[in-house]
């Protein structure tokens, strides 16, 4: 099986936990095909889809050089959650972070390294997220409304931003998402 690649900011631990904390309340009355194991929650910077060894090595080598030469660390705020799709059935629920101009700063140096090693990158603009769960499951007494939840189940998590890992992904397993790198900011 071919693997994939993405690059992402990695979470602190006790930043899943409250996360999972979270999404366990909001899975006993809304249903999704899949929730995601907290153990994967990220914010991903860039997805690079498949690639040969050789290709990530370069991508790593380039990735130590300008990643050690970022500033330091920095704080992010989860303060809301959305959803990608179809209001009524969406495809993808989700944590939103505040917006954050080093975080921004960090995925467009990012973008350049992957793209300098001939990776082809989404064009849409960044939307930072963590994905909590995919393919909303139809009920009519459940509506489908991202403030409503966040009044109801959200709480602002502040963390600190200081590593980006390079993660394979494993379809098959659970946890997915498996580091083959990390950089420290």
């Amino acid at each position: 099986m071919q693997r994939h690649y993405f690059l992402a900011v990695k979470l602190p631990d006790e930043t899943k936990t409250k996360l999972e904390r979270i999404c366990s309340h909001i899975r006993n009355e809304h249903h999704f095909k899949t929730w995601v194991h907290p153990d994967d929650f990220h914010i991903t910077l860039a997805f690079l889809g498949a690639a040969s060894s050789e290709k990530i090595q370069v991508l790593h080598e380039l990735l130590n050089e300008k990643i050690s030469v970022r500033e330091n660390d920095f704080s992010l705020e989860i303060n809301q959650f959305g959803f990608f799709g179809n209001e009524q059935h969406p495809r993808i629920f989700w944590a939103g972070v505040e917006d954050e101009h080093c975080l921004y700063t960090l995925q467009k140096q990012v973008a350049y390294v992957c793209e300098k090693v001939g990776f082809q990158l989404d064009k849409r603009p960044y939307a930072p997220h963590i994905t909590l769960a995919r393919k909303h499951i139809e009920s009519d007494h459940n509506l489908v409304d991202s403030q409503q939840w966040w009044r109801r189940y959200g709480e602002n998590i502040q963390f600190t931003a200081d590593e980006v890992v390079l993660y394979e992904t494993h379809v098959e397993k659970q946890p997915k998402y498996h580091v083959i790198h990390s950089y420290s900011l």
